[in-house]
């Protein structure tokens, strides 16, 4: 009778155990199907604050004049970082996407067309690109289609380029010197000009390469010293100050005083939840108006 008793009692032990070890894993899964949850919900707010910086953003863009100056003192180029929306933050930050070297400029075989890949190439090589490897990349932007397609071994990358990370891909063996080639790069129009009032110093060297570096650092403090209101006061000041020819070469290259298309930053802080996003944004030529042209998440 005491063994029954004492079988039976392991059996209900085991039984009890066998429903304790259920019961941990339906917990477990309880909990994580919570935990999935609420970072979906998270992600999903934290997505929501972006489209709301997107649009903070927008809004200012769109209230700059719309052929006025754009400068790097105005207000859309101050970084943002801790601004408290809901229950988390948001910060971003601007880039001018005209102050930047536009590969969509070397699609040609006229004199401009060469001149512009022999600054690209120029450029390139300054960030540490080797020669070979920023040859690839201008003649993935070029007017040959052979030439194209060996660059990329392949079908040819369509042309103009949206974006200019579409040319990571052939400057893979070359990753560390594309990336800091790229924030001097920008996907415009063929025909956008340059924002003389945020051109980056590396891009303007690459375009006047045999002008002195004294002037080059002449005409840089310049214009850290006072936007130029127009092209016309631009050429005036280089003609008393840098002499006609540098200013004669200053009038070819494609510049103005004002910009249109922007690259937007975001990062959304939720918690420890963080996403962060990329969006190309143009004003277009209605004034209080802008328009998303390109919208990317970015890896952490």
């Amino acid at each position: 009778m005491r063994a029954s008793r004492g079988m039976a009692l392991v059996q209900a032990l085991v039984i009890v155990a066998a429903i304790a070890a259920v019961a941990t894993a339906l917990m477990l899964r309880a909990n994580d199907a919570r935990t999935r949850l609420q970072i979906r919900f998270q992600a999903d707010q934290a997505a929501l604050f972006l489209d709301s910086g997107t649009s903070l953003v927008s809004a200012m863009l769109a209230a700059l004049p719309g052929d006025g100056v754009v400068h790097p003192r105005q207000d859309w180029a101050q970084p943002r970082d801790g601004i408290v929306i809901g229950d988390g933050f948001l910060a971003w930050q601007v880039q001018d996407l005209h102050a930047r070297f536009n590969v969509n400029t070397l699609n040609g075989e006229d004199a401009t067309h060469q001149a512009a890949r022999a600054a690209f190439l120029r450029l390139a090589e300054g960030q540490g690109l080797s020669r070979r490897g920023a040859q690839r990349l201008a003649d993935a932007l070029g007017p040959d289609p052979a030439a194209r397609a060996a660059a990329v071994s392949g079908a040819p990358l369509p042309l103009p380029l949206v974006d200019p990370r579409q040319l990571a891909p052939i400057a893979a063996s070359e990753a560390t010197e594309f990336a800091r080639l790229l924030p001097l790069l920008a996907a415009l129009p063929p025909g956008a000009a340059m924002n003389i009032n945020t051109l980056h110093p590396d891009v303007l060297r690459a375009l006047l390469p045999d002008v002195p570096s004294a002037q080059r650092d002449s005409l840089n403090r310049f214009l850290r010293r006072d936007p130029v209101p127009d092209i016309e006061t631009l050429m005036l000041w280089a003609a008393e100050t840098l002499g006609p020819d540098i200013a004669t070469r200053l009038e070819a290259l494609p510049l103005s005083v004002g910009s249109v298309t922007f690259l937007v930053t975001l990062e959304a802080r939720l918690d420890t939840l963080r996403l962060r996003r990329s969006v190309v944004l143009n004003r277009e030529p209605l004034p209080g108006r802008s328009a998303v042209v390109l919208s990317m998440p970015e890896p952490e």
